[in-house]
């Protein structure tokens, strides 16, 4: 069969009969609603695999957002956050009653800039939240010096950061509170789902309630109190178990599934530093370990369509990614305009997302690296 006639996704989840008979069994075994024995399992063997103290599964990577600002926010505040994102951010802090301000981000690495967001620090700036985009970690060192000057709280949207690192350290546990994903697109991925990971016992615990639409259920399934009851304002945001048995085992395999991804990565990278005067690559910065959740490229903006309809034609699945949300209507409503951030703006108009996923195989790859030379 002519290679041309394949198909290579953009993404492909890394499942397995071990996810088939985790699924199965949590489904025999109870009602299938959270916090059951795989929901706890996968709490446990999350926390210990990123060295976090306390992980509340969630039924998205949104509601783990929602979580957070619900937690640390108040009508009024404002939250500092990157343009180049998903609405999930912007909504998440109008959803708190509070306002997102909008920041550009590096060239380097399509992260929050942390000189930028110096500028946008007022007296209303509660929170700081970052985006570690494709997996490749935020400056963290320069933004907890600049949440501890200024007393803010900082919240990771570690969306597509579970298995990278900086320094060593797990993204997703420098801040305040970590958001993850466990959507079908993302590395450790169970469909739909989510985690809120936190240090801080103080969260921990308003961010039980609140994920508990507002009781102390969690409590009561401890077996701390004889019942439960309505304590505060919340909302419904925990996980399936039966979604929690899969993610479980995703967990599980977190390494074999990261280490795979940058070989993949690896080989790409090599490849494709021929043509590195026609095509920006990514690359990992000091003190980072990318899980190379996505694979991003850039191009002259006057090709970049043209080349991702080529790779479509030939059958591999690019695409771009964020368009900035400053620019969108909503970001309009809020008082932003085109032109605003034009480092984000930019990084927009010239990205190529290409197929990144354990299972590449090498004629696949050699396959996209042969398109891009006759596309570019």
């Amino acid at each position: 069969m002519s290679l041309s006639l394949y198909t290579i996704p953009l993404h492909k989840p890394f499942w397995g009969r071990e996810e088939e008979r985790s699924a199965i069994a949590a489904m025999r075994s109870g009602t299938g609603v959270g916090d059951l024995a795989f929901s706890e399992s996968l709490a446990r063997e999350m926390a210990k695999k990123i060295s976090a103290k306390f992980v509340l599964p969630t039924g998205s990577g949104t509601a783990a957002l929602e979580l957070a600002t619900a937690c640390i926010l108040e009508k009024g505040d404002e939250v500092i956050l990157p343009s180049f994102t998903f609405s999930s951010c912007a909504n998440s802090i109008l959803l708190a009653g509070a306002k997102p301000v909008f920041c550009d981000i590096e060239i380097s690495t399509y992260n929050i800039n942390p000189e930028e967001i110096k500028k946008k620090i007022t007296k209303k700036t509660k929170a700081i939240m970052l985006v570690h985009y494709a997996g490749l970690a935020c400056n963290m060192d320069k933004i907890n010096i600049l949440a501890k000057n200024f007393g803010l709280s900082v919240i990771e949207d570690a969306a597509h950061a579970l298995g990278a690192k900086f320094k060593g350290k797990s993204l997703g546990t420098f801040g305040d509170i970590g958001c993850y994903s466990f959507h079908g697109t993302k590395n450790a991925a169970s469909g739909e789902g989510g985690a809120f990971v936190t240090n801080d016992f103080r969260i921990f615990k308003k961010a039980e309630i609140i994920r508990e639409k507002g009781t102390n259920r969690s409590s009561f399934m401890r077996g701390e109190r004889q019942k439960y009851s309505w304590v505060s304002v919340g909302r419904s945001l925990i996980l399936s178990d039966i979604l929690s048995a899969i993610a479980l085992e995703q967990i599980k395999k977190l390494d074999k599934i990261t280490e795979l991804r940058r070989k993949k990565a690896s080989y790409l990278l090599k490849k494709l530093s021929d043509f590195s005067e026609k095509i920006i690559l990514p690359r990992e910065t000091e003190g980072s370990f990318s899980n190379w959740h996505v694979f991003a490229i850039r191009v002259p903006k006057r090709i970049r369509d043209f080349v991702i309809g080529g790779l479509r034609k030939r059958g591999i699945e690019a695409s771009f990614h964020y368009l900035p949300l400053h620019a969108s209507v909503m970001g309009k409503k809020l008082g932003y305009k085109k032109g605003n951030f034009p480092v984000t703006e930019k990084v927009s108009s010239t990205l190529i997302r290409l197929p990144m996923y354990p299972q590449l195989k090498k004629f696949e790859l050699d396959y996209i690296v042969n398109a891009l030379d006759e596309l570019v």
